[in-house]
């Protein structure tokens, strides 16, 4: 390991606190210590500030100081790139995040090359109007397509390798990974999914039917949906809770697994039944 790229969200580490203490005991350890000059207060971190785009090309592994939605957007950044991240949560569950702000002491294990590096799949989000393709993201968690009002429902046809699934009328759907099946899905009541399968949840918000349940397709599903908007209504995309962009009448949104993994650390020996039972558990409250 000889450089890593420092990525907190400063309004969860106050400071720079946690991220102060990482950036030292790596120093200490002759690893050489980055950090996007885009975050607030960067000069203060005691690592080296540089551009984001040109701290990342060398870096071995990034760390996301922060909860879910940081670590999302930093995947979101390197997957492509094929850089490893390891989450630090500072979040009020970090789900995704390996490790707790008061437990550092387990970067050692990436000292000592006592890590498994896990992929998870993720999604290709693209939409089409006529003959031109308007929009694209990747996701790790989901993609989700809703309206953008609070008094009306949404209608949109989907379909599954051009094969007619279903009309959902409600207020929106949620294609999720297995990673996120544990996130907005299972809020909606989608089915709990093991991170290393292999996927595509279809899960239906708020529909107004008795037979609108969620479905899991093969992963190699190449999904497509047709937004039918009201009139004067609309409704919208948003990949892992990021900018949301408006889809028109005539769009064609589609969605498959994506090439790119997101390759996350681990350097704890506990598993996924583990993380489930102590972060969902309603005795996380007790």
């Amino acid at each position: 390991m000889k450089k890593i790229l420092l990525n907190p969200n400063p309004t969860r580490d106050i400071n720079l606190e946690c991220t102060k203490k990482v950036a030292a005991f790596f120093k200490e350890n002759g690893v050489a210590v980055s950090i996007s000059e885009e975050v607030e207060g960067a000069e203060s971190a005691g690592a080296k500030v540089e551009p984001f785009d040109e701290a990342v090309k060398d870096a071995d592994l990034v760390i996301s100081f922060g909860g879910d939605g940081t670590l999302l957007d930093t995947a979101s950044r390197v997957s492509s790139l094929g850089i490893p991240v390891l989450g630090i949560n500072i979040g009020r569950i970090g789900y995704m995040a390996e490790i707790e702000s008061h437990e550092i002491e387990y970067l050692q294990h990436i000292l000592d090359g006592d890590y498994k590096v896990e992929e998870r799949m993720m999604l290709d989000i693209s939409v089409r109007r006529g003959n031109e393709v308007v929009f694209e993201d990747v996701a790790l968690n989901d993609a989700v397509i809703f309206k953008s009002g609070v008094s009306w429902t949404i209608d949109m046809d989907i379909y599954a390798d051009n094969m007619f699934i279903s009309r959902y009328s409600g207020d929106g759907v949620i294609v999720a990974t297995p990673t996120g099946s544990t996130a907005y899905s299972l809020s909606a009541g989608g089915p709990i999914i093991d991170p290393l399968a292999r996927n595509i949840t279809i899960t239906p918000v708020c529909t107004h039917a008795l037979t609108a349940k969620p479905i899991v397709l093969f992963y190699k599903r190449v999904i497509n949906i047709i937004p039918h908007n009201k009139k004067d209504k609309a409704s919208a995309v948003s990949a892992d809770g990021g900018k949301e962009f408006e889809l028109l009448n005539g769009d064609v949104l589609t969605i498959k697994m994506s090439d790119t993994k997101t390759k996350l650390i681990h350097v704890k020996n506990n598993n996924f039944y583990d993380v489930l039972y102590t972060k969902l558990s309603d005795r996380r409250f007790d």
